[in-house]
């Protein structure tokens, strides 16, 4: 496969391996050696991801990935509650970012957490970010179910940024290790978790807000949620009060997730990492991206 290293801008080198709808670069690497080492790397990573299909042949990257999952999930007009946007289209920034061109294989945590650096800088909304995250995540899954099933998913390491997507029986410690702190700290896990719902948005949610009759948790904003009923509050609660007591102090709920995280091996877990992970599992349950933008907490200006 035709490699290049070549001097970049501000004396940094860039690599460009391939040519045409198959090729790909990077660049900023501090020297020509570190280039070097990425441009073999990036070879053998094209190698293990060129797919074939018949007499075609297509690079496994994450916008390939992206594409296809975005077109299968099709527009969900306004009368189903939609917002008549096709995915492709909404996620098509996202798809021009030069690491979605990157083979899978050498895809990893630190990339992904630089990918929602600037993701967060054009979209201005953390809520919106996480969202498109949940999409990439579950394309990713979906690709390589089809394609690539030997190839490991850089959402479950814990990134740099402290976010990653939780398997199964991660969730399951999480939520039970969160009720051993306290009952509030239970909740609020369990929630994040089968609900997807804002953290901010539940720590400002009071116990008036939850009609158990119903089974819909209200929250401030006009979100509701049909959480399991076990995690609603104690019917003789005052309406007045907060739904998790003890949460609403700044940095209280970064520093449990920090013990939680420890807990899980994965130091430096953010919050957001829950809420990441139940907005993957809702999209791999056949929810449309329209709805988890709502559910993320994306408001109508952003979308």
């Amino acid at each position: 496969m035709l490699t290049r290293v070549r001097p970049g801008q501000d004396g940094n080198w860039q690599v460009l391996v391939g040519q045409g709808a198959l090729g790909f670069s990077r660049d900023a690497f501090p020297d020509r050696a570190a280039a070097e080492d990425w441009a073999a790397r990036a070879c053998l990573a094209a190698r293990q991801c060129t797919i074939r299909i018949g007499s075609k042949r297509f690079l496994g990257t994450a916008a390939e990935a992206l594409r296809r999952w975005a077109i299968d999930q099709g527009t969900l007009p306004r009368a189903e509650g939609g917002t008549q946007v096709a995915p492709l289209q909404r996620l098509a920034p996202l798809l021009e970012d030069p690491d979605c061109a990157l083979p899978l294989a050498v895809l990893l945590p630190d990339d992904l957490a630089a990918l929602r650096r600037r993701r967060l800088t054009a979209l201005q909304s953390p809520a919106a970010m996480l969202a498109e995250q949940a999409a990439l995540a579950a394309a990713l899954e979906q690709f390589r179910d089809f394609h690539l099933p030997a190839l490991d998913d850089p959402f479950t390491e814990i990134a740099p940024d402290g976010l990653c997507v939780l398997d199964e029986p991660s969730c399951a410690q999480a939520i039970g290790w969160a009720g051993q702190k306290s009952e509030a700290w239970g909740r609020l896990v369990a929630l994040v978790l089968t609900t997807g719902a804002p953290i901010p948005a539940l720590c400002a949610t009071c116990c008036g807000h939850a009609d158990a009759r119903s089974g819909r948790l209200h929250l401030p904003g006009g979100l509701v949620l049909t959480p399991p009923p076990d995690l609603f509050p104690d019917p003789g609660n005052p309406p007045e009060a907060p739904l998790l007591p003890g949460l609403q102090e700044a940095g209280t709920v970064e520093e449990g997730m920090r013990e939680i995280g420890n807990r899980l091996q994965r130091p430096g877990l953010r919050p957001e990492a829950l809420q990441l992970t139940a907005l993957v599992g809702a999209l791999n349950q056949g929810q449309h991206l329209d709805e988890i933008l709502l559910l993320a907490g994306v408001t109508e200006a952003a979308q």
